[in-house]
């Protein structure tokens, strides 16, 4: 081995020239704790997606259900518009949603409103609902059952939906 510290000995350069046991583990512990903090963060950012995700698609699925119901006075599920109805449309790719196609319940019918539709990022179809209840009356809604995927009458805070006037 060549020297290229001529005052330090060849013998203690190879003493002093690989980490010690302790340093390597403060190393390995610091990086540990960095992962860790950052895989909270990664997670919760995934999670703000989601909703997001869910919030633009709601928006969407309004937009389409509202120039539906301009269109031909009625809501997915053939119920006419500006009525409380009773049943819900769980599957709005469905004729009778009358957003891709129709099923003939539908005058007027000018779509397909939409060119496709997914489900919500935790894989749930999103749903219409004639009669939703919040704020003390009910309402007819676009949404999702939320992160939860409960639904089908049961109001809980991780609903996302959107009212039509």
């Amino acid at each position: 081995m060549i020297n290229p510290y001529p005052s330090v000995p060849v013998a203690a350069m190879r003493r002093h020239a690989g980490f010690t046991l302790l340093e390597i583990m403060v190393v390995v512990g610091i990086v540990g704790m960095l992962s860790a903090i950052a895989s909270v963060y990664f997670a919760k950012s995934r999670a703000d997606a989601r909703l997001e995700k869910a919030r633009a698609d709601v928006e969407m699925l309004h937009a389409a259900i509202h120039q539906l119901a301009q269109d031909t006075g009625r809501f997915p599920g053939a119920i006419p518009r500006n009525t409380i109805g009773d049943v819900e449309t769980m599957d709005l790719a469905a004729p009778s949603a009358g957003l891709l196609k129709t099923n003939g319940n539908f005058p007027n019918w000018r779509g397909p409103y939409l060119n496709n539709l997914s489900r919500d990022p935790w894989g749930n179809r999103y749903f219409f609902d004639p009669d939703y209840w919040f704020d003390g009356a009910y309402h007819s809604v676009i949404g999702s059952f939320g992160p939860n995927g409960i639904g089908r009458n049961v109001y809980d805070n991780d609903n996302i939906y959107r009212a039509f006037n």
